[in-house]
Parts: structure tokens; C-alpha cells; sequence
């Protein structure tokens, strides 16, 4: 055995990773689960699961549905990210450009990171309107599902990016077959506009945010709907994403390349 080996098998820990076995299966998982399917899913028997689950529960990470025995995950791993520092600078300098945007726009607006090699909305903000598309706060989709997660990818450095396309192909090849050619163009074009390739009819109008360092920590997305009476069209809403995108990005610290200036005040 090599000595990368015995260094994993040396500080292996059970337990835990049975607990998040269990944590990243219900999280995988788009319903609620029994016991016995865990177990059986994870190729683990009953006595191995059902005290991990009894922590897991009386933690508050999973709950158990008093009349089915099935075990779903809670929101609790969501807010524990929420009360991370670095994600709530983003959401506290975000939500109030959010909710112009939506207003300026007509149209709900929702804010995407990566979690893992999936896409996570850690803000929402509904269109000022009485019939309107929005994602759920909270919802989860496969990386290359979305233009969030083209724009999330698109910027990342070349090795996560790689092992991202890797998972992506691994997971839903379908749908990850064109990724290459669509984070060229997002580098090209410094975002996405597609099709939406869930929900027909609802145009993905997508950029990135970048923090201080200029790294990519965050994608903002109009599901644009096109109605009857709206003032603004799909071009107009797409350069407010932008303008709002940029406005995050410079609030966190980011400074535009193009834009740097010599000591004496030219651009360079």
C-alpha cells in the first residue's frame, strides 16, 4: 500500500463518513427515503444506519416524517452557509441590487454558486408582477443544466474547471456534451443567453460576479418570461443583468481589468 494510502486508512473516520454518506444521498435525492432503502443504497446494513440516521436527526440535519418513516434532508447545511462570512457579504451586498433589478426589469432574478459540481440558489427575488417564473431559494441542478452553472464554470481556473466538465460528463452526459463550446462563448461574450433547457418559453439572461481577487464566486440570472405589456424587452433586461452584476461585483471589491489606471490617473 502506498503511503497516500495509509495515511487515508490511518485517519479514516467511520462514523462521519457514513453520516455524510447519508447527508449526500438525501441531498442527491428528490424525494424522501426509508431506512431500509439507505442502507440498501449504500450498500450498508441496518444496524450500520440507524443510529448515525438518530444523530443525524436529533442534529437537525435530516427529518423523519412521523407517518411514512422516511427521511428527508433539512435546510440546516443552507443556513449553516448562510452564516458563513465570505456568503453573507455576498447575499447582504447582492439582495438590495436584486430587488432593483427585478424592479427595473419586471422580472424575478436569482443568484447561483457552486456547491460541489452542482449549482445552489442562495438568492431569489420575485418579479414586481401577478404572473412571473422564479427558482426556488434553495434548489440544486446538475452544473450543466443551467446558464449559472456555464458562467460558474466558464470562470474557473483551468484544473477546477477540468474536474468539473469531468463530473458534469460523469453525471448528466446528455446534457454536458456541449459544455466546452459553451464556456468559449461565455468567455467570449462575458455570459450566457440560452434557452432555458428546463422550462420552455424562459430565456436564461446570465453573468458573473467576481470578489476582490477577481475569482468568480457567484452567477446572476434572469429567467427572462416573455408577457404581454411588459416595457421591457429580453435586450434591455440583459444589459441590466449585466450593469447589476457589475454593481455586485465592485460592492465586493472587484476592479475591472479594463479600467486600471496608471499612477498618473491614465488608463493604462
Amino acid at each position: 500500500m502506498s503511503e497516500e494510502g495509509d495515511a487515508a486508512s490511518r485517519y479514516r473516520a467511520p462514523a462521519l463518513e457514513k453520516g455524510l454518506d447519508i447527508i449526500e444521498l438525501l441531498a442527491s435525492s428528490s424525494s424522501s427515503m426509508s431506512l431500509t432503502v439507505i442502507a440498501s443504497t449504500l450498500g450498508r446494513s441496518m444496524g450500520e444506519i440507524y443510529r448515525i440516521a438518530l444523530a443525524l436527526e436529533a442534529r437537525g440535519y435530516i427529518r423523519r416524517d412521523q407517518d411514512s418513516d422516511q427521511y428527508a434532508l433539512t435546510l440546516k447545511l443552507f443556513e449553516l452557509s448562510h452564516e458563513n462570512p465570505p456568503t453573507n457579504r455576498l447575499l447582504s451586498v447582492a439582495l438590495p441590487l436584486m430587488e432593483k433589478l427585478a424592479a427595473s426589469a419586471q422580472q424575478s432574478c436569482h443568484l447561483a454558486v457552486l456547491s460541489g459540481a452542482r449549482v445552489l440558489i442562495v438568492a431569489q427575488v420575485d418579479a414586481p408582477r401577478p404572473m412571473h417564473y422564479a427558482v426556488r431559494l434553495g434548489a440544486q441542478f446538475p452544473l450543466a443544466e443551467t446558464s449559472s452553472g456555464a458562467v460558474l464554470l466558464a470562470y474557473q481556473p483551468e484544473h477546477h474547471r477540468q474536474a468539473l466538465l469531468e463530473a458534469a460528463i460523469a453525471s448528466t452526459p446528455d446534457l454536458a456534451d456541449g459544455l466546452p463550446e459553451r464556456v468559449e462563448a461565455v468567455l467570449a461574450t462575458g455570459g450566457e443567453r440560452r434557452a432555458s433547457l428546463v422550462v420552455t418559453g424562459v430565456t436564461n439572461l446570465t453573468r458573473p460576479v467576481f470578489d476582490h481577487r477577481g475569482s468568480i464566486v457567484a452567477a446572476l440570472t434572469i429567467p427572462f418570461l416573455a408577457q404581454t405589456g411588459l416595457s421591457v424587452d429580453a435586450d434591455q433586461a440583459e444589459r441590466d443583468v449585466a450593469t447589476t452584476a457589475v454593481g455586485i461585483s465592485a460592492a465586493l471589491g472587484w476592479r475591472d481589468p479594463r479600467q486600471a489606471t496608471d499612477p498618473q490617473g491614465e488608463a493604462a
